[in-house]
């Protein structure tokens, strides 16, 4: 158990150092403009899909009443170097913070993803900060936090390969997958 912390400490230390190693200014959209990024900004919104009606997180005691609405939209996208959760996606996370709350044995992983742009180090930290949004709103929600494992994959698993604007758009986004 020690070992965890310690762990756990360092990757958060890590990533913090990472992060202010990185030539940004704050924006008060909550999201960075790096200067090697600057001229890459872009205006493009980005939209929420479902990965599937009827699936639970892997309960014990099944999916029961459990809003299918909130728990088919398990996937959320960001805009363009930002960590702020878009208006559109806050019903469908509260749905699911709903049925974290109803289902005590139910355990998931929010993977934060973010497009090829920027810096190895910059990307995981940005992917972190996605994922910690989503976090901070369940637990806002009365989520046991012992339900929610937050990973950051950086750039390292896109979504759709490609490299034009609408592919950067789909791999910027934190997914909600079940914890085995």
């Amino acid at each position: 158990m020690k070992l965890k912390t310690i762990a756990q400490t360092v990757l958060v230390t890590a990533s913090i150092l990472a992060l202010s190693a990185c030539s940004t200014t704050k924006h008060n959209n909550g999201g960075y403009d790096s200067s090697a990024m600057n001229d890459m900004n872009t205006a493009a919104g980005a939209r929420s899909s479902g990965l599937g009606q009827g699936q639970n997180y892997g309960d014990q005691e099944g999916s029961g009443g459990a809003s299918a609405r909130g728990l088919a939209k398990r996937t959320y996208y960001f805009d363009f170097n930002s960590y702020v959760v878009r208006d559109e996606d806050k019903p469908a996370i509260l749905a699911n913070a709903d049925y974290l709350v109803a289902h005590h044995n139910a355990r998931i992983i929010l993977e934060g993803h973010t497009d090829p742009r920027g810096s190895r180090e910059y990307n995981v930290a940005l992917g972190e900060h996605r994922a910690n949004a989503v976090m901070d709103m369940m637990k806002g929600r009365g989520v046991n936090p012992n339900q929610v494992r937050v990973v950051s994959y950086g750039a390292e698993r896109p979504a759709v390969p490609g490299h034009s604007e609408q592919d950067f758009q789909m791999d910027r986004r934190v997914v909600i997958v079940k914890s085995h």
